[in-house]
């Protein structure tokens, strides 16, 4: 027991010396002449243009009627087996959000001259948006335009333009195809073909809301086209739409679906075919709808800074003056790149375009050409069948948001390259603001104003991966705000996302 104890001690000693006799470190005082270099900082955040966007409910503009496309799932000149299918049409009526549909009243084939589609090819197209557009209680506006009358009533025609005074038409040796005009002689017959049409679609259920007498009345093409100067389409309206509406009253008409840039800008005012329906009350009294098309020259889009211009003139000097709503009715030429293209207009054109037509047009429906085509997303149409692309998605900003009975109310940016434009549905209970960001830098956003709710959801489409896309819930109010980069468009939808 002795030994443990002195084998322990030894140990204790051997523990405590080894500890004594290591060096201990030493407390350093600081060296004042010495130089410390600092710490650096996280990088800051860039602070960001502020922008504040003001809405007043108070001021109230025109009533959106609708959006819309041509056509059906393929082109009308394609097979038969692929116009249709219903994931399409659900797709076009729940996704898309389309309120406007609209066709060709095709007139007969002859012996010489065949067609690209007749009611029997359209038929399943119709009744299936109209089931689909039911299920949802969706009231889908559904429209048809002429190319052409049937052949045996047309004659020849000979014009340089809407206003030619030294035109001619006679008798000679016509089809649908390449022009001509409607006889003078045939206007009841006429009627009676276009109330023909009517039934069709009465038919299936469908009460037509709005028929056009004549697409683009100036073009003479090799596909389905006739010609009127602007004194044979009044004469047109004058005789033929009583014999339309003594059996469809309801029936609205719209026309001429001439080119905006001919209608609107200003040193062609006084000389087209809704200056010549402005100088004859009983064509004024027999329209219900003053429509045009989106194109420079048929072909290609009207686009960018005059389009605003040409609209404020429309809207002042031909619409209000007759009290007339304002329809665009068909339009298209702008590429799936985010910007144009040499001459091209892209998507984001698009957003900025139909920006445009809505604010300074006061137009109630936009309505684009070709919807789907199956050989490609091209510059003439929206879809390949369900697939999507970037025109698309700018246009669902519109389209998906903005359900007939909206009205749009006044909006102002104090920033020019951030677009705004408000509407308010009191039906649906919905609060819409879409916010166009033109410029190359981001911004931080707030809005308020009378009728502003307090919080809204966010969808944006930007040049990359976003769609409209959901992003986040964000809150009105001048201390609040959010991001919004550059070169993109939101949709702000308070109250749900009703159909």
């Amino acid at each position: 027991m002795k030994s443990l104890k002195i084998i322990f001690l030894f140990l204790l000693g051997i523990i405590l010396f080894n500890c004594s006799s290591s060096d201990p470190k030493p407390e350093v005082e600081p060296d004042p002449d010495s130089e410390v270099e600092p710490v650096p900082d996280p990088d800051p955040v860039p602070e960001l243009p502020a922008v504040k966007l003001t809405i007043d409910g108070i001021e109230k503009f025109q009533t959106i009627d609708g959006f819309g496309f041509f056509g059906a799932k393929d082109v009308w000149w394609h097979s038969s087996d692929n116009m249709w299918d219903e994931q399409w049409g659900t797709k076009v009526i729940e996704d898309l959000g389309v309120t406007i549909w609209r066709n060709e009243y095709y007139p007969p084939a002859t012996p010489a001259v065949g067609q690209d589609a007749d009611w029997n090819k359209q038929k399943p197209v119709v009744a299936g948006l109209k089931k689909i557009a039911d299920a949802n209680n969706v009231d889908l506006k559904f429209l048809f335009t002429v190319w052409s009358p049937p052949a045996d009533m047309k004659w020849a025609a000979s014009l340089t333009w809407a206003g030619d005074e030294e035109a001619v038409r006679e008798p000679g040796d016509v089809s649908t195809k390449n022009g001509g005009t409607l006889s003078p002689e045939k206007y009841d017959e006429y009627a009676t073909w276009l109330n023909a049409g009517v039934d069709l679609y009465k038919d299936l259920g469908v009460d037509l809301y709005a028929i056009s007498l004549q697409n683009e009345p100036l073009f003479s093409q090799s596909f389905n086209s006739c010609t009127y100067t602007s004194a044979w389409y009044n004469q047109l309206l004058t005789n033929v739409v009583p014999g339309i509406k003594s059996e469809n009253p309801d029936l609205k008409i719209f026309g001429s679906e001439n080119m905006l840039v001919m209608e609107g800008r200003e040193d062609n005012l006084p000389w087209f075919y809704h200056s010549g329906i402005k100088g004859d009350p009983e064509a004024t009294e027999n329209i219900d709808i003053l429509a045009v098309h989106g194109y420079s020259d048929g072909v290609a889009a009207s686009s960018g800074s005059a389009l605003g211009k040409m609209w404020t003139n429309h809207l002042n000097e031909l619409a209000e003056p007759m009290g007339k709503p304002i329809w665009m009715t068909e339009t298209s030429g702008y590429s799936e790149d985010w910007n144009k293209t040499n001459d091209t207009p892209g998507a984001f054109n698009l957003a900025m375009d139909m920006f445009s037509g809505l604010v300074y047009g006061n137009i109630s429906a936009w309505v684009w050409w070709q919807g789907s085509q199956l050989d490609g997303i091209g510059n003439y149409n929206l879809m390949k069948g369900i697939e999507t692309g970037k025109k698309y998605a700018v246009s669902k900003h519109y389209y998906r948001y903005l359900r007939p009975g909206a009205v749009r109310i006044q909006s102002s940016s104090d920033d020019e390259d951030i677009l705004v434009t408000a509407f308010e549905h009191q039906s649906n209970g919905t609060s819409t603001v879409i916010v166009i960001n033109s410029s190359s830098e981001d911004k931080q956003v707030s809005f308020n104003g009378n009728g502003v709710s307090s919080s809204y959801v966010m969808y944006r489409t930007n040049a990359e991966d976003e769609n409209c896309k959901e992003i986040e819930e964000v809150e009105s109010g001048d201390d609040n705000g959010f991001v919004l980069p550059a070169n993109s468009i939101v949709t702000l939808q308070a109250g749900g996302d009703k159909l």
